[in-house]
């Protein structure tokens, strides 16, 4: 049959690996330790397994021994080479480095980083090559799955991603052990084929039947029965389905290779040299490793998304707290903007010292034309320039001083709030400094007021081209004009009504009329309320730079968990149309390829969670007579 067209399957898993890999978070949200896991798990999945057997599916068939310490993987694989290839015995953990046992044609695939790519590269595997090892199958002896060191764990959890078999080695003393079940759970998941050895088995056969039928039991009721590589490749006297029991007796053991004897590992080793020579039969393995991985796809991809919309929905909490609190503060500003007590001090005793306050009453009452004469003198008079700079700094400072106040009061009312949520209190731990203002706060505000009166003093110089305004423009200065009716602008926010005009602090009033003399006062109005809205932004700007340090430390993710589903079910998509081609092998029962039902590409195994039946006690685990074991 010729080989297969998966380039668009091949497009479809890269952009699933690519959405996974945007769904990275800078800190962690979520409550499940579990949730980085999962994650990684998923990656570590496509970038070690599915990409590259979808991309050649003529590599080598890879077996993983997996188990717990002590479980006898390493003897296992001794047994199997007829030599001390993995180091055994009481020091746990004996197996540190993954060894994998390869036939010589076959380390070519291993450099080349056709199998275990990233390990290989990493130089993380232990390549033993030996000429009785089985053509096309590489055998790997993990580390312990429930080693003490988390990264031999992590380890033999890569690997377990990376398997086309899993042979799950355990004792007649541990096969209920609660923590190998969880990787049992991922192997059923992931749709891996799955062989057990029980090793150290009474020799008394009644006792020996009891320990493998109650195995079979536990493992029946998890849903693992249907859980084993081809039906009738691994010969078992227990079997339900196609899960495969192998039986080794206590005490098996071969000292000269270090290892199980020939007669305990014959019935594994007869199957992997069954797969080794003949090419169907291990083609069958690994397309169903590939189906049982493609069906497994969409529940790992939707608990990354559940973890990504969990993350989501409690940054964006976070988010809303600090929005929610420099929001208030902004339209607190605005409001004290408006209601006259701003800019009544320093700001206009500045300008009384320029225009002089027993001046103004006078030269209103003058009528506009010598109101207009008085400005000008006023402005070219000695010592006007520093006069009129002082006023517009003493402006500016008050504004400053003011944005810092309640940029303070936003930054410790998120702060606060941050402090009393376990997803956020080490995130303000490691920031102390969001209890205040940012440091480039009062140079961000200067700066932004500065540009603010740009704009608005362009604007003065744009309404006064006319020719009956330009000499008065020319004379005064377009800098004195900005800075009259940037203080309009402030007194017109300040509500200053007719009846302050009488009083002392309505000298700025004169600002307006100069205005209203010049462009009318329509268009005054029309000019203080635009710079009015421009210098609301500009506030806003200011302290919305100051809320970023809060919202860039949650920041909201690239992909969406729809993006996920959609980018597995294109996946999917491609894998049912192979599937319905042929592509991917024959199911051993075939069922409708419909992605939208549980068997879409193969007999799909029982939905069931796979859990462990209740553990059974250490009386009931031993057979009788039998020591406890440590």
């Amino acid at each position: 049959m010729p080989a297969p067209d998966t380039a668009t399957l091949l497009d479809a898993l890269a952009a699933l690996r690519g959405a996974v890999e945007r769904t990275r978070t800078p800190v962690p949200l979520g409550a499940d330790p579990e949730r980085d896991a999962r994650r990684r798990r998923l990656i570590w999945h496509l970038d070690e397994y599915l990409l590259p057997r979808v991309r050649d599916l003529e590599a080598p068939l890879v077996a993983v021994l997996l188990g717990s310490t002590g479980a006898g993987k390493s003897s296992l694989l001794n047994g199997l080479a007829g030599r001390r290839v993995s180091p055994s015995g009481v020091t746990r953990p004996t197996t540190r480095r993954p060894v994998v046992l390869v036939a010589p044609d076959e380390v070519e695939a291993f450099a080349a980083g056709r199998v275990l790519g990233a390990m290989a590269r990493q130089d993380r595997l232990e390549l033993v090559v030996d000429q009785a090892a089985f053509p096309g199958v590489a055998v790997v002896d993990a580390p312990d799955l429930d080693s003490v060191e988390t990264a031999n764990r992590e380890t033999a959890d890569e690997l377990l991603q990376a398997a086309d078999l899993v042979v799950f080695v355990t004792t007649a003393q541990r096969y209920a052990d609660a923590v190998p079940w969880d990787f049992l759970r991922r192997a059923h998941d992931r749709g891996v084929p799955l062989a057990v050895v029980v090793n150290r088995l009474p020799r008394d056969e009644r006792d020996r039947r009891a320990i493998l039928d109650d195995c079979l039991r536990r493992f029946t009721a998890a849903g693992l029965d249907g859980a084993g590589p081809v039906a009738g490749e691994l010969p078992a006297p227990g079997r339900s389905g196609s899960l495969a029991l192998l039986p080794v007796l206590e005490h098996d053991l071969d000292e000269a290779t270090d290892g199980l004897g020939r007669e305990a590992v014959a019935p594994l080793r007869a199957a992997l040299a069954a797969l080794a020579e003949a090419g169907p039969a291990r083609s069958a393995v690994k397309l169903q490793a590939l189906r049982g991985a493609l069906e497994g796809l969409p529940a790992a991809v939707a608990a990354v998304a559940r973890d990504l919309d969990a993350d989501e929905r409690r940054g964006g909490a976070l988010r809303a707290v600090a929005r929610r609190a420099y929001d208030a503060e902004l339209e607190a500003l605005r409001t004290r903007l408006a209601s006259g007590l701003f800019l009544r001090g320093e700001v206009m005793r500045a300008w009384q010292d320029f225009v002089g306050a027993g001046d103004v009453a006078r030269w209103l009452a003058t009528g506009l034309g010598r109101l207009r004469a008085w400005f000008v003198r006023a402005v070219q008079g000695p010592g006007a320039a520093p006069q009129l700079e002082h006023a517009k700094e003493q402006a500016f400072e008050e504004l400053t001083a003011a944005l810092i106040r309640h940029a303070d009061a936003a930054a410790g009312a998120t702060a606060e709030d941050w402090a009393n949520d376990p997803a956020s209190e080490p995130l303000l731990a490691a920031h102390p400094d969001l209890w205040g203002h940012s440091t480039e706060l009062p140079e961000r505000a200067s700066a932004e007021l500065t540009a603010w009166l740009g704009r608005l003093t362009r604007t003065v110089q744009e309404r006064g081209r006319s020719r009956r305004t330009a000499a008065f423009t020319a004379s005064v200065g377009v800098n004195a004009l900005g800075v009259a009716t940037m203080l309009a602008v402030f007194a017109h926010t300040a509500g200053l009504t007719g009846g302050e005009i009488a009083i002392a602090t309505g000298t700025a009033v004169v600002n307006q009329k100069l205005l209203e003399a010049l462009f009318g006062e329509a268009a005054v109005r029309n000019l203080v309320l635009e710079a009015e809205t421009d210098l609301r932004a500009t506030l806003k700007r200011v302290l919305e730079g100051d809320a970023e340090r809060f919202l860039r430390l949650v920041p909201p993710a690239e992909v969406s968990p729809a993006d996920l589903q959609a980018a597995s079910e294109r996946v999917l998509d491609e894998a049912s149309r192979l599937a319905s081609e042929g592509a991917l092998g024959t199911p051993t029962e075939p069922s409708p390829v419909d992605r939208r039902h549980p068997g879409w590409l193969d007999r799909r195994r029982p939905g069931r969670a796979v859990e462990p039946a209740a553990p059974a006690t250490p009386a009931e685990r031993r057979p009788q007579g039998e020591a406890p074991v440590d």
